[in-house]
């Protein structure tokens, strides 16, 4: 699952990886085990590099035909070994897949993506070694323009209190796990034009109980469910959920929505088309047509 995959690496924060040489080789066979890169090749129109992919990798369209290596934690050495990568990138910690590029000799890249900022750092960092900077650029050019758009859509309006559940029991309020500022889904609140009511706890993604929501008062609760369809029982269910807790401002305004972009919690450039929807989510007035 996405939103397993990404939540297991709340916290990870591996070696810095060094600068890519101008004298090493294009690569030509990828296996990417990290979703917000593999999308990131995709932007670089790079993806026909790629020769394997991790469970979890959505996007680009042509990965969808390409071997699964399996995920970070189960990650498969046969597979990897018959599919030849001149370049493995690995997000997270995993033992057996270092071992692998060092017996190998085969180049390993560390996605280090953690914070907003860092998406455009590893978009960078990949278009180096892909060759492809004015690319990267290119992009990187698209989503500030898109950023600076929605900033200013919502520049002076009231920001509401938002909470945004990242994982949950799935029948019930329970396990409710949030961003705070230290997350990169805390910047994606923040630039749609709302406050997180959490954005002040000491963890990257804490567990929340439902009394302290119900101190936060949030004027808006997201609910990111990436891995299931969009259903008009689903969004009752949940909003009937959240109706039982107390008197919550959400609750009584029926500001409750379900975040189903298969991309919600993947920090690539993507992000932006979800910061997007956020921002027509709470401020359903401001003009966030493209220029």
């Amino acid at each position: 699952m996405v939103l397993a995959w990404t939540l297991a690496l709340a916290g990870c924060n591996p070696a810095a990886p060094p600068t890519p040489a101008a004298s090493q080789p294009i690569p030509t066979r990828i296996i990417c085990i990290a979703p917000n890169a593999t999308e990131m090749i995709g932007a670089l129109g790079q993806a026909d590099r790629l020769v394997g992919v991790s469970t979890f990798c959505l996007w680009p369209p042509e990965v969808k035909s390409l071997p699964r290596i399996g995920g970070l934690f189960d990650a498969s050495a046969e597979a990897i070994l018959k599919l030849k990568p001149d370049l493995i990138i690995l997000r997270g910690a995993n033992r057996g897949v270092e071992q692998i590029c060092r017996d190998g000799n085969i180049r390993l890249y560390r996605d280090k993506t953690e914070r907003f900022d860092d998406i455009t750092r590893t978009l960078d960092e990949l278009a180096a070694i892909l060759g492809c900077p004015e690319k990267a650029r290119e992009v990187r050019d698209t989503m500030n323009a898109r950023l600076d758009t929605i900033s200013r859509a919502v520049a002076g309006k009231p920001r509401p209190r938002v909470f945004i559940t990242l994982a949950r029991r799935p029948d019930s309020l329970g396990d409710l796990m949030t961003g705070s500022k230290l997350s990169f889904i805390h910047e994606v609140i923040t630039r749609a034009g709302g406050e997180n009511v959490f954005a002040t706890m000491s963890m990257d993604y804490p567990r929340v109980s439902l009394e302290a929501i119900l101190a936060a008062k949030p004027d808006v609760i997201l609910e990111a469910m990436p891995e299931t369809p969009e259903s008009d029982s689903l969004l009752r269910s949940v909003r009937e959920q959240w109706a039982r807790v107390g008197p919550i401002p959400a609750v009584r305004s029926n500001r409750i929505h379900i975040l189903h972009d298969e991309n919600c919690l993947i920090p690539s450039p993507r992000i932006v088309d979800v910061i997007e929807r956020i921002a027509h989510l709470l401020h359903p007035e401001a003009d966030l047509a493209r220029r």
